[in-house]
């Protein structure tokens, strides 16, 4: 990663130095709902076998091993060789994200359709994870909701200004991209009670709560004085 400086000295390279910019084939590999749902699994899960990740979408395991062989053929994905055995074989995205640099893509006529495709299930992922959260939140009770955001703010700001302002929330999450990557270095060093965070400036906790979860807890102990 970049060392991040002082705003208005040096600005951090944008997109992140561990970004992957995606080229014609890889943004083939992605622009398929099924391989974008794998990405977006292993994303929140971390590695998994293509059998897990077919009962989770309703695919067969011969599908889903072969959605998972053309997301590695492009570097997208890779094989968790340290886990599982010849039978059942892991997989885990690559270090670092992706990304669509600038509108070339979508520019270029043989791009096009598959830059709409992925930035549409990007846009359909973000608003079917925040629903979920809205639906289920409670469960994560009330220590985990007030440690969450959902903002969105209204400004009038020139160039230089949306910039700088990007360039500051690029520094904040650049230090959790980190602090993920020091975890992934060190099996074991991840506290017992971290879970999946999606951030898009709204940020809160995705997947399941924990079973220590005061919301969950709280649900599991009506289900049991239930008559």
């Amino acid at each position: 990663m970049t060392d991040q400086k002082t705003i208005g000295e040096e600005r951090p390279v944008w997109p992140p130095a561990d970004d992957r910019v995606l080229d014609a084939a890889a943004l083939k590999a992605l622009a398929h709902p099924v391989r974008f749902q794998l990405v977006e699994l292993l994303g929140e899960h971390g590695p998994s076998t293509a059998s897990a990740l077919g009962r989770m979408i309703g695919e067969n395991s011969g599908s889903t091993s072969y959605h998972l062989r053309q997301l590695a053929a492009q570097g997208l994905i890779e094989e968790a060789t340290e886990l599982g055995s010849k039978r059942d074989r892991y997989w885990r995205l690559v270090r670092g994200g992706w990304t669509l640099e600038g509108f070339e893509l979508l520019e270029r006529e043989d791009t096009r359709d598959d830059a709409l495709m992925v930035l549409d299930e990007v846009l359909r992922a973000r608003f079917n994870s925040l629903r979920r959260w809205h639906r289920d939140g409670k469960r994560w009770g009330d220590d985990w909701v007030e440690s969450t955001i959902e903002m969105t703010g209204r400004f009038r700001l020139t160039r230089d200004e949306l910039r700088d302002m990007r360039d500051e929330l690029v520094a904040v999450i650049d230090r959790y991209r980190d602090l993920q990557a020091d975890r992934r270095e060190r099996p074991g060093a991840e506290p017992s009670d971290v879970v999946p965070v999606r951030v898009q400036v709204d940020a809160y906790p995705t997947g399941d709560p924990p079973d220590d979860a005061d919301g969950g807890a709280a649900a599991e102990a009506a289900s049991d004085d239930a008559p």
